[in-house]
Parts: C-alpha cells; structure tokens; sequence
C-alpha cells in the first residue's frame, strides 16, 4: 500500500466520525493533493470526496424560523431602518481554483484548490520562480472576479477564477459504489456507467 493510499484510508477511517467542519478540511486536504496523484490514487480520492461530500450533507440541519413577535403592542416591536441595495456589501468568495498553464505540454498543466485569493497569488509567484520568464500583465474582470497573469505575446501563464465548493445530493447507489471502489472493487462503479442502453437516472433506453 503506498503512502498516498494510507492517508487515504485514514482520511476515511476518521470521517466516520468527524463532524461538518473536520469534513470540510478533509475535503480540502484531498482537493490539495488530488492534482499530485497517479490515476488509481485519484480515482480512491474522487470516491472518497463523493463519501465525504455525502457525509457532510447528512449532518445538515435546516435553521427553525425564529418565533413572531406578537403585534398587540405596537409600541414593543422594534423598528429596523430599511436599507438600501447600495448600502449592501456583494459576498466575496470563499475559493479560488488557479490553473496553470505550459503551452508546450499542450496548454493546461495543472488546477489547484485555494482558499483565499492571497494564497492563489502566492501560487503563481512560487511557479514563476522556477519559471525562464516573467508575468508582464495581469487583466482583472471586476464582473466575475476572474483573473489573468499573461506573459509575452499575451500568453497566458496562469488564471484565478472565483468558485464555490460543489456538494451535490449523492444518491444511495452512487455512494455505495464509491465506497466499494474504495475498498478496491470496481464493479458497482462500473454497471454505473457501462451498462448498456440505460439512462443515468435509471430509465431504460431503445436501441438504435
């Protein structure tokens, strides 16, 4: 078993019992690695963020409304000046994912997960460290937040986009196959998607 593969296996032995916020930090933990691992070692990483990600989703718990305050008395209810949509600060991401770029390997080289836009720029001087040329502009799109570190002849060196983490509902089949593949066996992954003439959501297809 590599080194790789047993952190995996203890990142998965832990999440049993973690709670949201130690989820979360394995989740990220393994996005930090996961462009760094061979293909089966990123396959073991992809089914166990699916693991997490479920994980996380079941300890959600919906916020109650809090009670009304009775209007009997107009006098008690406390009076909230209105604000106005100018005076609203826009929320600021919480990720960024920076890509880098090497054209002569055929344009993207690699992603990384970050989670501030300080840490994606300090990315970006590391790599030109060990890089012959230099970044001679840099293009911000205030609209989307996305950024462009651009070199001669406008070549793109590196991007930094803006994101969201994405947790979506994981459906019973989909984690238990992961969880298999986790284990080393491939097959209920497999009918997944390989099964012939059948629809992701289940539904038999006609042949053509």
């Amino acid at each position: 078993m590599t080194p790789i593969t047993e952190t995996l296996c203890a990142i998965e032995r832990r999440a049993e019992r973690a709670i949201v916020q130690e989820l979360r930090l394995m989740i990220q933990e393994i996005l930090a690695m996961r462009s760094h691992l061979s293909l089966d070692e990123r396959a073991h990483a992809d089914a166990l963020l699916l693991k997490l990600s479920h994980l996380e989703s079941c300890q959600q718990v919906e916020v109650v409304a809090p009670p009304t305050i009775a209007d009997s008395d107009p006098m008690t209810v406390p009076v909230v000046p209105a604000l106005r949509f100018d005076m609203l600060e826009p929320l600021q991401p919480s990720n960024y994912l920076v890509h880098f770029y090497d054209h002569e390997l055929g344009d993207l080289e690699r992603v990384e997960f970050t989670e501030s836009l300080s840490a994606a720029a300090q990315l970006i001087r590391r790599q030109l460290a060990d890089h012959p040329s230099w970044v001679r502009h840099v293009e911000h799109d205030p609209s989307s937040g996305h950024l462009s570190f651009l070199m001669a002849n406008d070549t793109v060196f590196a991007t930094v986009q803006p994101c969201e983490p994405n947790t979506p509902d994981v459906e019973a089949d989909v984690a238990e196959a992961c969880a298999a593949l986790s284990r080393g066996d491939v097959t209920a992954l497999q009918c997944l998607f390989v099964t012939p003439n059948r629809h992701p959501n289940g539904q038999e297809l006609l042949a053509a």
